[in-house]
């Protein structure tokens, strides 16, 4: 009765949720319980763990009312292999990490490590999953594969607003040495190419092939290989919350996931999907 009061009365305090990017209307709640375990099931008092993501399919995405995705089934079983459970809120990506930052967030994924982040952010050891960067051009464009970033500093880069594309590309952002252009969707990324407002789009290859033939233009856009990163992402854990306990058994059984081949067969089941 305990457990049940407290898990109430934590859903109702954090119950609104704003709209995802090309998802729901404003205040649909995007939420999934993580585990199969029954509420009773969970130790005297223990409330649900509140994590958020963003809108990045195949990785994480919103579908029917429903949270779904490569990262977002690693991180379900991981909790469940605990004996825990987990909530999964989906907001536009800024808003997840202001979330977390402040504290009202237990957890984050998929996040990159940046020095930045390190104050707020206890990071798991293990691997979430990598992400290959790839720059995108439409099919006409006389931009070959195999241009390195250094001679590309002439162009303008599509990127989602808050969305960090790696280190490499991070820095040269910031050093000013490439230009970009922000939208706030990966839809409005795709339009904003083919109308010519930029000329590159920056995007992880499987977010990139996944959105264009949702969107019926994956024959308008080609890929430049090779991809400029492969950076590993991680699940964070608030160092407000104190959670280094948590981070600590969720790497444990992440890594016992991993070694099943549980993790691959995930990733495979999407990745399939996109052939």
């Amino acid at each position: 009765m305990l457990c049940w009061l407290v898990f109430s009365a934590r859903r109702i305090l954090g119950a609104h949720v704003d709209a995802a990017p090309g998802g729901f209307g404003a205040g649909t709640v995007v939420r999934l319980l993580a585990g199969s375990a029954g509420l009773c099931g969970l130790p005297a008092g223990a409330a649900p763990y509140r994590f958020v993501t963003l809108d990045y399919p195949p990785y994480e995405y919103a579908e029917n009312g429903q949270v779904k995705g490569m990262a977002v089934d690693i991180v379900r079983e991981t909790f469940r292999r605990m004996g825990r459970e987990v909530t999964i809120e989906i907001y536009p990506w800024a808003r997840s990490i202001a979330m977390f930052q402040d504290g009202e967030a237990d957890g984050i994924f998929t996040f990159f490590k940046s020095p930045e982040r390190e104050d707020y952010t206890r990071y798991s050891r293990e691997v979430l999953i990598t992400q290959p960067i790839s720059l995108w051009v439409p099919r006409q464009s006389r931009i070959e594969s195999g241009t390195p970033l250094a001679r590309l500093t002439g162009c303008t880069f599509g990127v989602v607003h808050g969305i960090s594309y790696g280190s490499r590309f991070d820095t040269l952002v910031r050093q000013a040495a490439l230009r970009t252009d922000e939208s706030y969707t990966l839809e409005s990324c795709i339009n904003n190419l083919l109308q010519g407002r930029f000329d590159i789009w920056v995007n992880n290859r499987y977010g990139a092939v996944y959105s264009l033939r949702k969107a019926g233009k994956r024959d308008e856009v080609r890929e430049l290989t090779p991809p400029i990163q492969e950076p590993a992402s991680y699940v964070g854990f608030s160092r407000k919350r104190q959670l280094d306990a948590l981070r600590d058994e969720f790497d444990r059984n992440l890594a016992l996931l991993r070694k099943s081949g549980r993790c691959q067969k995930i990733i495979d089941s999407y990745l399939d999907a996109l052939k």
